[in-house]
Formats: structure tokens, C-alpha cells, sequence
């Protein structure tokens, strides 16, 4: 017997991350109606709503089908880093990035401070 051919993938026209809540006070919960385009987009969301747990990336078929899903939450998670490595955030943006903040903005505190440190080496080799 014929193993049959391997079903063809679906086309991906697009890829949509929809991004869940609990809510604190009924302990429901949902997911907001509004789609994010980009894993960023759903970072931001995290950052904004502190309620946010999870995300999950949806295929769309040019037809406008899901044909596909994934979690999403780990690469939303590593986008908050990135931002938080980049100096967009004073406080803790998220629950979710909570045990490595301190962390990083120790990093970025200390790594100032060596471009502070190298600006003024050049500016005196300059001078000499």
C-alpha cells in the first residue's frame, strides 16, 4: 500500500497575533478584538495592558482562512527584552519580563557609562 503524498501547506497571505488577558477582577479570560500585525505591535500591547498572558500568531490564507496557529508568547516576550535592552522603559514594562529587568537595565546602565568612559578618552586623545 501507497503512503499517500504529503497534503499540501496553505498559502500565508498574513500572519496575526492575537494577544490574551486575564481579567484580575472576574478571573475570565479573553482575547482583544484587534489583531497585532507584528510580534512588536504585541509587545507594546503587553507593555500597555499588565493583564496581558499570552499571544498566539495566526496564519491567514489569502482567502482570509486561518490555516494555521502557534504560540506566540515566547517571541513577544523576547521583544520586550529587546526593548527594554534599548532604553524604552524605565520601570518594568510586564509581569512577564519581571526576573530579568533588573538585570538589564544594569547592563545598559553600565554599558553608558563605558561609551561615556571612551567619548572622553577621545575627545583628550584630540586635544593632545
Amino acid at each position: 500500500m501507497k503512503t499517500p503524498p504529503p497534503a499540501e501547506r496553505p498559502a500565508v497571505d498574513r500572519i496575526e497575533i492575537y494577544v490574551r488577558f486575564l481579567d484580575p477582577r472576574s478571573g475570565n479570560a479573553g482575547v482583544f478584538e484587534s489583531p497585532c500585525s507584528t510580534v512588536a505591535e504585541a509587545a507594546w500591547r503587553f507593555a500597555e495592558d499588565r493583564d496581558c498572558v499570552s499571544a498566539m500568531a495566526v496564519a491567514i490564507s489569502p482567502e482570509g482562512r486561518p490555516v494555521a496557529m502557534s504560540d506566540a508568547t515566547d517571541q513577544v516576550r523576547e521583544a520586550l527584552l529587546d526593548m527594554i535592552r534599548e532604553g524604552r522603559f524605565e520601570c518594568c514594562p510586564h509581569p512577564i519580563v519581571e526576573d530579568q529587568f533588573d538585570d538589564l537595565m544594569e547592563e545598559a546602565r553600565q554599558a553608558a557609562e563605558e561609551d561615556a568612559d571612551h567619548e572622553r578618552i577621545e575627545r583628550a586623545m584630540l586635544h593632545i
